[in-house]
C-alpha cells in the first residue's frame, strides 16, 4: 500500500509537472481539443473528456447525461481510497486480536508456572499489537495523502465539466 502510494506520487508528479488546468482551458475549447492537447491532461481528466465525447457522439446529453458521466468518474476516483480506508479500520483490530489470543495462552502458562512459555507468548502479544498499530498508522497516512489527491482530481473534474457544460449549451444554441 505504501509502495503503491509512492508510485502514485511519482506518477502524479510526472504527469502534473507544469500543468495548469485554467491555462489549459484558456488555450481553446475542451470538446474540440486535438489528441496532442488532450495528452497534456492528467489521466482522470483525459478519461472524463473521452467519456463526454463518447456520450456526445451517442447524443445522450440531450437528456442531461453530463452529470451522470461526471458522477461516475468521481465515484471511480473515490474508489481508490477503499483499500487504505479498510486497513485503517482493520489493522488495529487485528493487532488487538493478535494481542488477546497469545495473552490467553500466556495466562495459562502462568498458572502452570511455566514462565518461559508465558514470556514468549507475551512477546508475541505485544509484537502483534505493534504490527497492528503500525499498519493502521501507515494506512492512515496513505489515506490522508490519497484523500488530498482525490479531492484535487474531483475539483478539477468538476471545473472541467462546468466548462464542457458551457460548450454544450453554446452548441445547442447554435
Amino acid at each position: 500500500m505504501a509502495g503503491g502510494c509512492a508510485f502514485e506520487f511519482l506518477e502524479r508528479r510526472r504527469e502534473r509537472r507544469g500543468f495548469n488546468l485554467s491555462r489549459w482551458i484558456d488555450a481553446g475549447l475542451v470538446l474540440e481539443a486535438d489528441q496532442t492537447r488532450l495528452k497534456e491532461l492528467p489521466v482522470p481528466l483525459r478519461a472524463l473528456v473521452r467519456d463526454v465525447t463518447a456520450e456526445r457522439v451517442k447524443q445522450s446529453f440531450q437528456f442531461g447525461g453530463l452529470e451522470h458521466v461526471v458522477l461516475e468518474r468521481e465515484e471511480q476516483v473515490r474508489r481508490t481510497l477503499t483499500g487504505s480506508r479498510l486497513l485503517v479500520r482493520v489493522g488495529p483490530s487485528l493487532g488487538l486480536l493478535g494481542t488477546l489470543i497469545p495473552m490467553g495462552t500466556a495466562l495459562a502458562s502462568l498458572t502452570t508456572g511455566n514462565l518461559d512459555a508465558m514470556a514468549a507468548q507475551m512477546v508475541v502479544a505485544f509484537t502483534t499489537t505493534i504490527v497492528g498499530l503500525a499498519a493502521g498508522t501507515t494506512a492512515f497516512v496513505v489515506q490522508m495523502v490519497r484523500h488530498g489527491w482525490v479531492n484535487e482530481t474531483v475539483r478539477e473534474q468538476r471545473f472541467l465539466a462546468e466548462r464542457i457544460a458551457g460548450e454544450l449549451d453554446i452548441a445547442v444554441q447554435a
